[in-house]
């Protein structure tokens, strides 16, 4: 089986998980408050810890968000070998090579990935394939090859 060809691909905050964030919240508020009028027999006290459970949620969600990381994700096909990941970011601009690339969600246009570092850390990212619709299939043929 050939490799796929080399890609650089840009990886950032993804407005379909804000998305995903802001239904659940709507979707736990709606509990919170169903909850709140039929256990109104009960003590405040729940329907306040709830609310602040709730509310704890919630700002882990917007910074959960709020600090995607950001970066480019490159697939480097070599003769030899079966090809490399490479993790480019503000933080890292020469690049850190990935141990693998795991696909975890596909949903056609946009996919969620688990990157693999040598220092056996993880970080999660999705890819839209609006942020570079031209190389979004070299991206996904990259993705299945086998590392």
């Amino acid at each position: 089986m050939r490799s796929a060809p080399s890609v650089s691909f840009p990886v950032g905050r993804c407005r379909f998980y804000g998305w995903v964030l802001v239904a659940l919240a709507a979707v736990g508020a709606l509990v919170l408050g169903a909850w709140s009028v039929y256990a109104a027999s009960q003590r405040v006290w729940h329907g306040v810890w709830g609310a602040a459970a709730w509310a704890v949620w919630l700002f882990f969600a917007a910074w959960s968000w709020w600090r995607s990381p950001t970066g480019q994700l490159s697939w480097e096909a070599h003769a030899q070998t079966r090809g490399g990941w490479m993790w480019c970011s503000a933080s890292c601009p020469e690049g850190a090579p990935l141990q693998r690339v795991e696909l975890v969600v596909d949903l056609q246009t946009r996919v969620l990935l688990r990157l693999h570092n040598a220092d056996a850390l993880t970080r999660w990212v999705w890819a839209e394939r609006a942020r570079n619709p031209e190389r979004w299939h070299d991206l996904r043929r990259a993705l299945v090859v086998r590392n």
